[in-house]
């Protein structure tokens, strides 16, 4: 009988799918959608994916959505890298045009050029390359509906995964739709996309949509209509047990129904290539050899056959259904097919065509694809020296297109076939040391941390003695990769690497560079003063090269100055902030020492308490980062100072708001684990202890995985917990996180919150009728009398102990959170003392403060101390202050905060103060209330 054609087979027992499918799209507004569909091979995942394709495209009368498809593809020696990235940004090109996507991807479209030639006038910075795409697709998100599907994610490379993974996150904040799918099969325990997957379910990202098997009845429908007729309940029945419901194999057995149906699926598959003739079944064998797509210049080279016998075995292969054709390419219909007829091969007929592909690959346009191919394929054909050979070359252009992941491949390969070759260092055009770097570099970028430390101490262990310098250049990438990783902090490797440079002027650039490197360790691991020190010795060594016109060297001077005025500022020297400006200068077109004075240079702000500044230089870091496609991670920082600054400032809410826009966007890294710090304490000081602890444990998690030697964020950290502490009434536990505080090194912003923990936890104990030692805290209070915020904090710190009264806190600079917890408690003093008139007014205003600020929990236990104490109750017209009462009025004629700020010159801050004060004294839900109330008593 007549096999009947795929495509006009219907689609059977997926509807619910589709319909789901429907439903997540529609369900796309402000924030998008992600959805992956899995299933076993065979399942069916193409065709669904490519049935909703086809309905998003019909269904768009308006021509605004944009349908992005790519493939991830298994090329035999592992997955051929970027091939799903390619297609989406060819796909992109070919909806908006070359000219429009360049203008859309900025300053980084020069990085697509690996992709796609067309974009780039010349070679880009191809290390931005996943940031490039991501911003790309981002950008068009915005104004087109934007649906993009990548298929075979278990066959993605590693910088197609980071890539995918997060434009899974942005569906977080744009209006796009991310549809995957994956076989279930091929990724075990150890599969790379695991936890890729595991990480986007925690952020609650990926909606998972499991293919189930077809039912009995759905079986026989599509039996039938494959074979165009109603079979025999019998031969249903055996097709259904045969195929256990998987669809491509229903496929199968319903095309050979009137055929003894075979006992294995293996035999299924190989039912069709079996009935071929052979020249057909060498075609097919041929292909099976080169994956399960090839395109027609190297098949047919490889075929060694005359066009004519070529074109009738693809014919008969095709009307077989088989193969398909694809442009200019040769595709099994399905990965199941080629694995099947692959290992139909005998052992020599394998060497010999495998060894005929790297020939013919060996004239085909270099990519990096096809440099894997041809290293893999000589590599099968058992050719040692080739092999070796063609996986250096493999490596280096993988690592020139961001494929992080395949360049590592190539290099474990290339260091795995090392001893089967009798001199492979004249092969390989280079020492095995250097195979080691590469790889090393290559799994720094693929984030594989640990296995890259191993790899990069193999590489300087050895090192050829002949070439001490490129030896202290390894030591130096060691040392980054070390503290990267938290096995140590890398300043063993640095020392040792200056030592092999010595002195000689010669090597003043590249001793410049372990000595910012150096520098930036102590600056992260708490040493502010030695991070200084050697921030200015780097200056100094680098500065006359820099006069010279070195552009590296005038980078390093730039990133000495920014350490050195970070270090300045934490290490107790509020006057290093103005050392930034001179920075500035140096740090003008490069785009990474640009971040750095942005990320830095806010911190510092914020550490003297200016932190208006702080939000504003934040920002403009912000918009730099976006305009110049910065680094996905160094963008995340600047935004989570912009969040911590906005919480200094008193800006509770809004800090709130764009932490739960931005958290989800970030993998795990030395950022989300800031950032995640920082919503746990935001959580705290907006009293939502749940959403704290429940935020507590992945802040935790991420901290002790990148985060080992960064003491900011671990002192931060420690505040958290101590608050937390208090808040359980756990006060030993609090003082023992405040210990933070005696071994800081530095930053009085960072020991002081610090030192309030354990003056309040030694005040409960002493309730308690236990004593503890407060003295190294007020010690540290001391140390840092000079510094611009100790006046708030020191004040607090007596206040905790009975020492003084919280009032003095109230307009001293500092966190606006600290002020307003201040505020409270002198309000309790004044109850306490029995003024009841003026712990009335205390904490009415101390309510009003922390209501404005987002400091819900502070004006709830104001409130409630109101109550307790029975000054709670709803106060008259009278009891509005004069300056409310202008407000008031004004109010009632409608205007807004901003408008009442303008006519009565005072700030908008100060205007919702009053307003909120207004509303709670007239007992009034909201502004038009209060309004009314205003013309009611005014008539």
């Amino acid at each position: 009988m007549d096999a009947m054609q795929v495509g006009r087979v219907p689609l059977v027992g997926r509807q619910a799918d589709l319909d789901a499918l429907r439903e997540e799209l529609a369900a796309v507004g402000d924030a998008g959608r992600a959805v992956i569909v899995s299933g076993d091979a065979g399942m069916g995942k193409t065709r669904l994916l490519r049935d909703f394709e086809d309905e998003v495209e019909k269904a768009d009368g308006s021509g605004r959505s944009i349908v992005l498809r790519g493939a991830c593809v298994d090329s035999g020696s592992g997955p051929a890298p970027l091939t799903a990235i390619t297609d989406l940004v060819r796909g992109l090109v070919d909806a908006l045009g070359a000219d429009t996507v360049r203008a859309a991807a900025g300053p980084g479209a020069d990085a697509l050029g690996v992709l796609v030639p067309s974009l780039a006038d010349a070679p880009g910075d191809t290390e931005r390359l996943a940031d490039v795409v991501v911003e790309l697709f981002s950008d068009v998100a915005r104004t087109r509906r934007l649906v993009v599907i990548v298929e075979d994610l278990h066959w993605a490379d590693g910088t197609t995964t980071e890539i995918v993974s997060r434009l899974v996150r942005r569906t977080a904040a744009l209006p796009l739709f991310v549809l995957l799918s994956y076989r279930t099969d091929d990724v075990g325990r150890r599969h790379p996309l695991r936890p890729v997957l595991a990480e986007l379910d925690r952020a609650r990202l990926l909606v998972h949509r499991p293919l189930a098997r077809l039912r009995p009845v759905e079986v026989a429908a599509l039996a039938n209509a494959v074979s165009g007729e109603t079979l025999t309940p019998g031969l249903l029945h055996d097709i259904a047990a045969r195929s256990d419901g998987i669809p491509f194999y229903v496929e199968e057995l319903a095309s050979f129904s009137d055929e003894r149906l075979p006992m294995s699926l293996r035999d299924v598959l190989l039912l069709r290539y079996e009935r071929l003739d052979a020249d057909a079944r060498r075609f097919a064998r041929v292909l099976a050899t080169g994956g399960v797509e090839v395109g027609h210049a190297v098949l047919c080279t490889v075929f060694d056959g005359d066009e004519d016998a070529l074109e009738a075995a693809v014919r008969s292969a095709v009307d077989a259904q088989i193969v398909v054709v694809r442009d200019d390419a040769y595709a099994f219909r399905h990965a199941l097919m080629q694995e099947a007829v692959y290992d139909e091969l005998l052992p020599t007929e394998r060497t010999r065509l495998h060894t005929a592909y790297a020939v013919a690959l060996e004239s085909a346009p270099q990519t990096p694809r096809v440099l894997a191919d041809i290293a893999h394929h000589w590599r099968a054909a058992h050719v040692p020296d080739r092999a070796l050979a063609a996986a250096v070359v493999a490596q280096r252009a993988a690592s020139g297109a961001s494929a992080w992941w395949t360049a590592a491949e190539a290099g474990e390969r290339a260091l795995e076939l090392w001893e089967a070759v009798p001199d492979p260092q004249a092969v390989s055009g280079m020492p095995r040391a250097e195979v080691l770097r590469r790889t090393a570099a290559a799994l720094v970028s693929a984030n594989r941390l640990e296995r890259a430390v191993e790899f990069a101490r193999e590489a300087v262990d050895t090192w050829p003695a002949d070439d001490p310098m490129g030896q202290a250049a390894m030591l130096g990438e060691l040392a980054t990769t070390e503290f990267q990783s938290g096995v140590s902090d890398g300043t063993a490797s640095i020392e040792r690497a200056l030592r092999i440079l010595g002195d000689d002027p010669q090597h003043d650039v590249q001793r410049a560079g372990l000595l910012v490197t150096s520098a930036r360790v102590q600056m992260m691991g708490g040493d502010q003063r030695l991070g200084r020190d050697m921030a200015l010795v780097a200056q100094a060594t680098a500065e006359p090269a820099a006069a010279a016109g070195d552009p590296e060297a005038r980078e390093l001077v730039a990133h000495a100055m920014l350490i050195a005025a970070t270090c300045g500022t934490s290490g107790g020297d509020a006057r290093a902030v103005a050392d930034f400006a001179l920075a500035r200068p140096f740090a003008e077109g490069f785009v990474r020492a640009m971040m750095r004075y942005f990320i830095n240079y806010s911190n510092s702000l914020m550490l003297v308490g200016r932190y208006d500044e702080a939000v504003a230089v934040a920002r403009e870091g912000m918009a730099y980062a976006r305009a110049h496609r910065a680094d996905r991670g160094v963008l995340a920082m600047v935004e989570a100072n912009t969040i911590e600054a906005l919480m200094y400032a008193g800006e509770l809410r809004a800090a709130a708001e764009m932490g739960a826009g931005l958290l989800p966007m970030i993998e795990p890294s030395l950022y989300s684990a800031f950032l995640r710090e920082r919503q746990v304490c935001l959580s705290l000081w907006r009293g939502r202890v749940d959403e704290a602890e429940e935020a507590l444990s992945a802040a935790r998690e991420e901290l002790n995985a990148f985060g080992a030697y960064e003491f900011q964020t671990r002192l931060g950290m420690a505040y958290d917990l101590g608050l937390l502490a208090l808040e359980r009434g756990d006060a030993r536990g609090a003082l023992s996180h405040a210990e933070a505080a005696l071994h800081s090194q530095g930053s009085a912003a960072l020991a002081m919150p610090l030192t309030s923990i354990a003056a309040r936890a030694v005040a409960m104990l002493r309730d308690q009728g236990e004593e503890a030692d407060i003295a190294p805290y007020r010690a540290v209070v001391e140390a840092w009398g000079d510094w611009p915020v100790t006046p708030l904090w020191a004040t607090v710190f007596a206040a905790e102990l009975g020492e003084g009264s919280f009032q003095v806190a109230d307009d001293a600079v500092g966190p606006a959170y600290a002020r307003a917890y201040a505020r409270v408690r002198y309000g309790e003093e004044l109850v306490a003392a029995g003024d009841r008139a003026g712990a009335r007014e205390a904490l009415s205003a101390a309510a009003a403060y922390a209501e404005v600020i987002g400091a819900e929990g502070l004006a709830r236990r104001a409130h409630d101390v109101l109550t307790d104490a029975g000054l709670a109750g709803t106060a008259s017209r009278s009891s509005l202050t004069a300056r409310e009462e202008q407000v008031l009025e004004l109010v009632a004629e409608g205007l807004s905060n901003g408008q009442i700020a303008e006519r009565l010159y005072i700030s908008s801050k100060t205007v919702s103060v009053h307003v909120s004060a207004i509303l709670r004294k007239l007992d009034a839900p909201s502004r038009a209330a209060a309004a009314a109330i205003h013309r009611r008593t005014a008539a």
